[in-house]
């Protein structure tokens, strides 16, 4: 029979086996879709530190992949399920936060981390009254990679900047498009994926509006003219130059990346993080980078990304402790540089490692300070332009209507969109 005495003793040992070992008292989920394996192994290191360094605070990380994200959070959130942390675009937890799905930061955030990150990017996870729903601390930048042996062949010069003019980019492309006896192209002169949204990028360079905000906080579908020549001129690399395939409306990445580098594509636009795989992958393939020299302004296309908190966590405040950590100046130079990305913060970017001479570091930091996300800062942005615009720009594209029947067609049917989206 046991005693109360034992039975104590025993709860005692127990108890005391349990604080020297470590127990956790509280077990956070993070979702993360860090999926390149350098940056994968950075984020687990950073991980492991943490659990190591605080036992009563423990992070388990969950791998989701990027294409699935956005459906597997909703899916939580909506379930009351949501991970304590998750790591999403920075538009994402804007959004999520106006759902009510991501925690208001504001109160979590100092002075110092405040300031030590560009309004600009602060700006992407906020709404209108100034709620801050994520910790923004990577960004990508959308450049062109250009096949250095196709432009020595063609006789074409790289400018020292790396800018081109839009008549520039149109002029090289259609030197570096070659097609055989029978007209059927062997090398395309660039490939710029609709999904990569060069053309968002060349509205903004010309200042052009496609998305309008009034006073009163509806939206509209606006489309200026500055918007529409940009959108033209890149339509128009398909169906007038014909520099470049109908296949930008659907691909896939290895394909494409593979297609670059045995000189099917002559130029391709995408993210700059795809340095690594050229160099990881092709070692002796010569590559370069180049930019679009805006018309009216220097703007290049920024993709932020922010982690952020679940506004149904029981667990806000720890979780915040590792969001400080896990995006301080160190860690994020950590991660950014492993995803061959850049960090946020100006104390991580200005680490000498970003302006390398090495794998064009230097000349990609160049223009991070032109990077914006220049799409619309609207709610549902992402729902109109897959579920509305886009559908409409691809008709031009493929050449069943002209550019300006599509342009009215996208303003006439995107208001409708709006108008059920609760927008207008």
């Amino acid at each position: 029979m046991v005693t109360k005495a034992v039975a104590c003793a025993v709860a005692l040992v127990v108890l005391g086996a349990a604080s020297s070992i470590g127990v956790a008292q509280v077990e956070l989920e993070f979702v993360t879709p860090v999926w390149q394996p350098d940056a994968v192994r950075v984020v687990n290191d950073i991980v492991k530190e943490w659990n190591e360094q605080n036992p009563e605070i423990q992070v388990k990380t969950v791998s989701v992949r990027w294409e699935q994200l956005n459906t597997y959070l909703l899916t939580r959130f909506q379930a009351g399920d949501g991970p304590d942390i998750f790591h999403q675009d920075a538009v994402m937890a804007y959004e999520y936060g106006v759902m009510g799905y991501a925690e208001p930061l504001n109160a979590y955030l100092g002075e110092e981390e405040l300031a030590d990150t560009p309004q600009r990017n602060w700006g992407d996870v906020s709404d209108e009254y100034g709620e801050i729903y994520g910790i923004p601390f990577l960004q990508e930048t959308l450049v062109i990679f250009y096949n250095r042996e196709l432009f020595d062949e063609a006789g074409l010069e790289v400018p020292e900047n790396r800018m081109l003019s839009w008549e520039q980019l149109r002029e090289y492309a259609q030197i570096l498009t070659t097609r055989d006896e029978d007209g059927n192209v062997t090398t395309w002169g660039l490939f710029a994926p609709l999904e990569q949204r060069l053309w968002w990028a060349l509205v903004a360079q010309n200042d052009g509006r496609v998305l309008r905000e009034d006073e009163d906080g509806a939206w509209y579908v606006d489309i200026d003219e500055p918007a529409r020549e940009a959108i033209t001129y890149y339509t128009e690399l398909v169906t007038v130059d014909r520099v470049m395939p109908v296949d930008v409306l659907s691909y896939d990445f290895m394909p494409l990346y593979r297609s670059f580098r045995t000189g099917e594509y002559a130029m391709f636009a995408y993210g700059c993080w795809v340095r690594q795989w050229l160099v990881r992958l092709a070692p002796d393939f010569e590559w370069g980078m180049l930019w679009v020299e805006g018309p009216v302004r220097e703007v290049t296309l920024s993709i932020p990304q922010a982690v952020a908190l679940d506004a149904s966590s029981e667990h806000k405040d720890e979780a915040m402790e590792f969001l400080t950590y896990f995006t301080n100046t160190e860690n994020q130079a950590r991660i950014a540089r492993a995803d061959w990305l850049f960090p946020v913060r100006h104390s991580a970017l200005a680490r000498p490692e970003f302006r390398a001479e090495e794998f064009e570091w230097d000349v990609a930091y160049e223009w991070v300070e032109h990077g914006w996300d220049v799409k619309g800062q609207m709610f549902a942005f992402l729902a109109w332009e897959s579920q509305s615009f886009l559908p409409q720009f691809e008709l031009a594209i493929l050449g069943r209507q002209s550019i300006d029947a599509v342009l009215e067609s996208a303003v006439r049917e995107g208001n409708r969109f709006l108008r059920r989206m609760g927008l207008q």
